[in-house]
């Protein structure tokens, strides 16, 4: 099963591989300060090590969750937006995949979509918390009617 190491911000993908009873790490790929592991890097990973297992969806959510200094601040309370962004990433491939057979322009947008957040979560912006002012709150209320809440009538 293949695994993300990070050393400082530089990530490899590697995996443990047992020879004549004894185990040693094996560098798959070399991932430096990616976020995200392209289409085109997943397919030549797949040719050079085809006999190796990897769960994609756990190196993305290592890859996301980032290096360790990063790790330890989310586990310290400050929200990893990131992995809200993956999520929604994937949750945009799987609509695309679902809409392709019945209505493929759609496909093509969830699918654009979903590669704009990737590329976001690649780059890795920080986004202030709050939205700028006039933009409303950042989890709208869905009581919230034109000023009023509707449980106010």
């Amino acid at each position: 099963m293949a695994f993300v190491r990070w050393r400082g911000n530089s990530a490899d993908l590697l995996t443990t591989v047992y020879e004549g009873g004894r185990s040693r790490q094996l560098r798959l790929a070399g991932l430096g300060g990616r976020y995200t592991v392209e289409p085109e890097m997943r397919a030549a990973v797949g040719r050079r090590f085809p006999n190796i297992r990897i769960d994609w969806d756990a190196i993305e959510r290592a890859l996301t969750v980032g290096p360790p200094h990063e790790q330890a601040a989310t586990a310290a309370g400050v929200p990893n937006d990131r992995l809200e962004w993956l999520e929604l990433e994937r949750r945009l491939r799987y609509w695309a995949a679902l809409a392709e057979p019945l209505r493929p322009q759609e496909s093509r947008h969830f699918t654009a979509a979903a590669e704009v957040l990737g590329r976001w979560r690649y780059s890795r912006p920080d986004f202030p918390r709050e939205p700028p002012p006039g933009l409303g709150s950042r989890s709208p209320d869905p009581t919230h009617r034109g000023g009023r809440h509707a449980a106010d009538g």
